[in-house]
């Protein structure tokens, strides 16, 4: 795989498996949430554990073998899964819920729309602020000879 086919895999990943489970935390939100405490109040609820688990499937992304650990290819892989991310909230809004694109972005220039996108902004940047561990194992130092381009060489 090419190094833009890796990066656009990893992103590919994380943004599917975040949509998928913001799909279900949303539901909550929605269903159970916002008619007792209103929009606002149920998207700062739900945004903290939305990046609470972004940051443990960054994570879980970042500890294949093959994924790239440089930090120019994890903000690739960021904008790349933030772009992923809003072509599925859009698809999303406009086939299953028949949305217009103008009540989509009506929806996003609202308080909790804003906060939602601040969310998804920061969703962007976890892969960034994700770092190797600082101990190299056995297993890495396996990882390294087998993907010797995913693995930061000390001029990076």
């Amino acid at each position: 795989m090419s190094r833009a086919q890796t990066i656009w895999t990893m992103a590919g990943l994380y943004a599917a498996l975040t949509f998928a489970t913001g799909v279900l935390m949303g539901a909550a939100r929605i269903l159970l949430i916002a008619p007792l405490a209103g929009p606002i109040a149920a998207v700062m609820l739900e945004l903290p554990i939305m990046l609470a688990l972004s940051w443990l499937i960054c994570g879980w992304i970042m500890d294949r073998p093959w994924a790239f650990r440089r930090l120019l290819d994890r903000a690739a892989m960021g904008v790349a899964a933030f772009a992923l991310m809003m072509a599925l909230e859009m698809g999303m809004a406009l086939l299953v819920f028949g949305q217009s694109p103008a009540a989509v972005l009506k929806g996003l220039a609202a308080p909790a729309g804003v906060l939602g996108l601040a969310g998804q902004a920061a969703f962007a940047m976890l892969p960034m602020a994700w770092r190797p561990p600082v101990v190299i194992r056995v297993q890495d130092t396996e990882r390294r000879a087998a993907y010797p381009a995913a693995w930061p060489r000390p001029e990076d």
